[in-house]
């Protein structure tokens, strides 16, 4: 169940958005934590540049700059009628976009493109919701195999980058069921999109695997941070 104080009314790509990611990790870089060797050198860099973050108050990495080429300007475009379509094909009856989501604990936030609620706790402080994101590639060379891809395991293979980031946004909005979606709308109608279904019992160990590798991050991020404060 995803606690209704985790929910940020922050809207996205604003400066406030950006100001509130700096310092957390977030679900587009979660497949840096779960690497076969453990902390790679590209885990170490991302931790590192979130403990500057959070000690600075400034972002000087790549992650929150946003390049607006044809490609990028494609997807802000075609996104909300790809969740449209999603919410007609799936009769969804409450859904919001593209609201952040935080760990009340720790340094982790994640911008699902929307969040489906299903309905809500009896305590009234929660919600049981899945997770949404959807990608809307212009080039053909990368819609088609993920219009193929039709299991989890298929878009891990193709792209363990959105397979990571759609299982570490479950994982923060605990929810039992997540979905990931590409949508071109240069296809025919049949072929235009395709939705894929986690399910968390199904994806069990990855769920895992994910979760203790992100307790390890946390400590690395503690760490390094006191070392700095206290140097």
């Amino acid at each position: 169940m995803l606690k209704k104080e985790q929910i940020s009314k922050i809207k996205i790509y604003t400066d406030e958005w950006h100001a509130f990611r700096a310092g957390r990790f977030t679900s587009s870089k979660a497949h840096l934590f779960v690497g076969d060797k453990g902390f790679t050198q590209g885990t170490m860099t991302y931790i590192y540049q979130k403990v500057g973050e959070t000690l600075t108050g400034q972002i000087t990495g790549s992650e929150d700059e946003q390049f607006e080429d044809e490609n990028t300007a494609w997807g802000l475009q075609y996104e909300p009628i790809a969740l449209g379509l999603f919410q007609h094909v799936k009769q969804v009856k409450y859904m919001t976009n593209q609201n952040i989501i935080y760990d009340l604990e720790n340094q982790f936030s994640s911008t699902p493109d929307a969040i489906w609620t299903h309905n809500e706790a009896l305590n009234q402080l929660e919600y049981n919701v899945s997770t949404i994101e959807v990608k809307c590639p212009r080039k053909y060379h990368r819609y088609i195999p993920l219009f193929n891809c039709k299991t989890p395991a298929d878009l891990k293979k193709f792209d363990h980058k959105y397979y990571w980031q759609v299982i570490d946004q479950a994982l923060l909005c605990d929810s039992a069921v997540a979905y990931f979606m590409c949508f071109n709308p240069m296809f025919p109608e049949k072929s235009r999109y395709n939705i894929i279904e986690f399910r968390k019992m199904d994806l069990w160990e990855d769920f895992k695997l994910l979760h203790s590798r992100k307790m390890q991050a946390i400590k690395k991020f503690n760490e390094i941070r006191a070392e700095m404060v206290d140097a």
